[in-house]
């Protein structure tokens, strides 16, 4: 019979709160930040957690940290409210908690006037992308120079996801970046003519989701955004699956509620006018200028024309720009068990399981029944265990 699992708990040791924590790629070793301007480092040993190093990694409080992907190294990316991004790369020849043994390897500075609110990796095999967005919705995607080295990075891409609606200072705000991390996009997408090395990034902004995409010249693409939330979304997860034919998404929001959503590639036939222009919104303002400000809108005989020429447009548009596509979002959940707000999810590694927790101070989890809804599977009081 399994032995009975519980959790596991100790004392991490922080002056301060713990604001992130997060696991490497096999579960083995974690990162936790904290508002003492520290970053821990612990190694899993016989079902406990061992220190491994203690470093001062800021000049204020560390709001998020990273593991980079298994093939470049021990990498943690972590950024705080000091306006900065930095990279630290274990250097295994030094002692543990000699506080050496993580060296800064890069130092990425906020261009503009908010500090960095959320990180994210991309890994495919020894290629790496890095998406960091401020407090104030500037979203900037940055690539090695040279992918052998972590050393020295370029802007891929850069925009702002709040020009449209700019919080005000007083607001509380709400952004966040998740890459899908699957070495493939779903295979419906790449059947409709999506690059297989397309990035696929996500990116809260407030009460929306936008969902961008990358072509065959590496220029990101707005493909869907995904509406509902009543007030902002605090966390954001991608699921992995590939192979279903469509993308899931979760989202936690303040209003109380978890919603999750599909993402599909509709046929070319059926594609709408609607999705054609939302994926030609790209990153870079230069794009903009294939639309005439002069053309007006169709009437009479002249809208059934404009509508007869819409697979004509995609055609065009899919020869201008190699490997764009269209998609469409669809809420397909709304779970309100947490009666309070929502602060974290996240997906299994397979995607089928969704894990959360909120106000209540409960992780729940949840699955797929048979008839396609998403329905709780347990709940682990966390107060009570403590």
């Amino acid at each position: 019979m399994a032995s009975e699992r519980t959790f596991t708990t100790f004392s991490h040791g922080h002056q301060d709160l713990v604001l992130a924590v997060d696991f490497n790629y096999f579960g083995t070793r974690m990162v936790t930040a904290s508002s003492d301007h520290r970053l821990k480092v612990w190694d899993k040993k016989d079902e406990s957690w061992a220190l491994v190093e203690s470093w001062k990694a800021h000049d204020a409080e560390i709001t998020d940290a990273k593991w980079n992907g298994p093939f470049m190294g021990e990498v943690i990316g972590s950024i705080g409210e000091d306006g900065r991004c930095k990279l630290w790369q274990e250097d295994a020849t030094e002692v543990p908690l000699s506080g050496n043994r993580f060296k800064l390897i890069a130092n990425l500075v906020s261009t503009g006037h908010a500090p960095f609110m959320s990180l994210d990796f991309k890994n495919i095999m020894q290629e790496t992308w890095l998406a960091l967005i401020t407090r104030d919705g500037r979203l900037t995607v940055y690539e090695p120079s040279d992918q052998s080295s972590l050393n020295e990075w370029t802007i891929l891409a850069e925009r702002s996801v709040s020009e449209d609606n700019p919080p005000d200072r007083q607001d509380e705000v709400g952004f966040k970046v998740v890459f899908h991390k699957e070495k493939l996009p779903c295979w419906t997408a790449i059947m409709a003519g999506l690059d297989r090395k397309s990035l696929s990034l996500a990116v809260a902004a407030m009460k929306d989701v936008l969902i961008f995409r990358t072509d065959k010249a590496k220029r990101f693409f707005q493909v869907a955004k995904l509406e509902g939330s009543r007030q902002i979304i605090r966390d954001l997860a991608w699921a992995n699956g590939s192979m279903r034919g469509y993308d899931v998404l979760a989202t936690a929001s303040k209003d109380g509620a978890i919603r999750i959503y599909e993402l599909s590639t509709p046929s070319s036939g059926k594609a709408t006018a609607a999705g054609s222009s939302a994926a030609a919104t790209a990153f870079t303002s230069t794009e903009s200028s294939h639309t005439d400000p002069r053309r007006n809108a169709p009437s009479g005989i002249g809208a059934g024309l404009a509508g007869a020429t819409t697979g004509l447009e995609m055609q065009r548009e899919h020869e201008q720009h190699p490997g764009r596509i269209t998609q469409l979002a669809k809420l397909t959940e709304e779970l309100t068990n947490h009666h309070g707000a929502v602060w974290r999810v996240a997906f299994s590694q397979m995607g089928d399981l969704l894990v959360s927790t909120g106000d209540d101070a409960s992780i729940r989890t949840w699955k797929k029944a048979v008839n396609g809804r998403w329905a709780e599977y347990a709940e682990i009081e966390t107060a009570r265990e403590n």
